[in-house]
């Protein structure tokens, strides 16, 4: 069985969520460029590409097992695990 760390397509995916990360800000440019003033809704849909653009060094870290094992811990010295995972 392949984990993450001995996928051969791991870093072209890294890289593709490079590339789509970097071409989410010229997309969110255009978009808000139409735009005659600054709402909220303008303002806040700046929050996806910065996701994209995070995204990208949260999964080259393995961010997702990381913060997966850190909840776990949390669960265990709360002593909620055994109520949560039945």
């Amino acid at each position: 069985m392949q984990g993450p760390e001995t996928d051969p397509s791991r870093p072209i995916k890294i890289g593709l969520m490079v590339v789509i990360a970097f071409m989410s800000w010229p997309i969110w440019l255009a978009v808000i460029s139409g735009e005659h003033r600054l709402s909220w809704a303008v303002a806040a849909s700046v929050l996806l590409p910065i996701a994209a653009t995070l995204a990208v060094p949260l999964v080259a870290m393995h961010a997702a097992r990381r913060m997966a094992r850190q909840v776990g811990r949390a669960e265990h010295a709360l002593h909620i695990d055994s109520l949560l995972h039945r």
